[in-house]
């Protein structure tokens, strides 16, 4: 059954490849949504989870392509990170925007435009997403170990500050699912021999450190917390399970958070959290997405499978996926705001249809 499934399911897989392709640019970044303004730039975020599902997908030159493109980003920016990194040792005061930003232009270049960049997930992702890719057999030039050995150093330095968290919201608290994203890259990229001994240890020390913060803080009622010290939940933490697997799936932890999730924020449409006004708070099929990555790690098929099924059912006639759903809204007097402030929702976004590949291939593999 499962196999007729996703059979049934490949041309949505072969769209979905083709969208994504359609819109990376030359330079190799991804654009985040072709009819959106507002994401008319390539976000190291998206763009890992992006390149991570194109690189299951067998699309191994798109990724490369991707991972050339944030490598040169990181680089060119080298004197800036050392310079950060020196002065937060000095105790200078460090404005948000002068940080590394979270989006940029298909050129490499930040925008001018105001926005919450001080966002530290992204760059985590992304060594996750080097990682998968060194491990289906594929290489990275030098310079791509020498980025992210710059990324080690940024991290480990920064990490403890309070920051904008996945969603470019909620300034002021360390996020779980930040946190999360970047022990899952220093702990990856810490067995890597290409990078210098002295890189490897801190990642390690990193990665620890920020697991230790995690289980000692990060938890309310068993599951984990939207960010220390709190009360909230989320729907990027299950990222911490799946992809990322840095809790088991049978750790009670991963499981009081899957079903934290699940029964809170829905699993057929997964709200992103439970205060959501963006677009009118929305359901978002790429968290659906997660969680069915989640299900599989438990070797839940059948429940996974369902998930994908009700995804690919959201596509358009042109085999595209949206962002968020406009019906089952949280806050629907905050949907005409928005769509007057910034247009109409995202469609199609890249990122939806790179957690449909990656779910659609985690299920096929299993």
């Amino acid at each position: 059954m499962v196999k007729l499934i996703i059979d049934k399911l490949s041309l949505l897989k072969d769209a979905s490849i083709d969208i994504i392709k359609k819109y990376q640019s030359d330079s190799g970044a991804y654009l985040a949504s072709p009819h959106f303004a507002v994401y008319n730039y390539s976000w190291f975020r998206d763009g890992a989870f992006i390149a991570e599902a194109m690189s299951a997908s067998g699309e191994n030159e798109c990724a490369l392509n991707f991972h050339n493109w944030a490598t040169r980003v990181i680089l060119e920016r080298e004197e800036k990170i050392s310079s950060l990194i020196k002065r937060q040792k000095q105790g200078e005061t460090i404005a948000n925007d002068e940080h590394l930003h979270c989006r940029f232009t298909l050129d490499g270049k930040e925008s001018s435009e105001a926005w919450t960049n001080l966002q530290l997930d992204g760059f985590g992702s992304w060594i996750f997403s080097l990682d998968k890719f060194l491990e289906r057999g594929n290489t990275l030039p030098p310079s791509t170990f020498r980025a992210v050995e710059t990324l080690i150093a940024y991290l480990a330095t920064f990490w403890q500050i309070p920051s904008f968290d996945w969603w470019e919201e909620n300034f002021g608290h360390q996020h779980v699912a930040s946190l999360g994203s970047m022990v899952a890259g220093l702990s990856r990229a810490s067995h890597w021999p290409e990078i210098s001994s002295a890189s490897q240890t801190l990642a390690t020390k990193t990665a620890c450190d920020i697991m230790l913060h995690i289980r000692s803080r990060g938890l309310i009622d068993g599951h984990l917390a939207k960010w220390i010290d709190g009360e909230g939940l989320d729907a990027s933490l299950v990222a911490l399970i799946a992809p990322f697997a840095l809790f088991d799936a049978s750790d009670e932890i991963a499981l009081s958070t899957i079903n934290a999730v699940s029964q809170t924020l829905g699993r057929l449409g997964t709200f992103r959290h439970l205060e959501d006004e963006y677009f009118g708070g929305g359901r978002w099929p790429l968290l659906s997405c997660f969680l069915g990555l989640a299900l599989v790690s438990m070797k839940q098929i059948d429940q996974a499978t369902e998930i994908l099924t009700w995804v690919g059912s959201l596509a358009n006639e042109k085999c595209e996926l949206p962002e968020q759903l406009p019906e089952d809204l949280q806050r629907p007097h905050m949907r005409a705001e928005w769509i007057a402030r910034w247009g109409e929702p995202a469609v199609p976004l890249l990122w939806s249809h790179a957690m449909f590949l990656s779910l659609y291939y985690a299920i096929r593999e299993d």
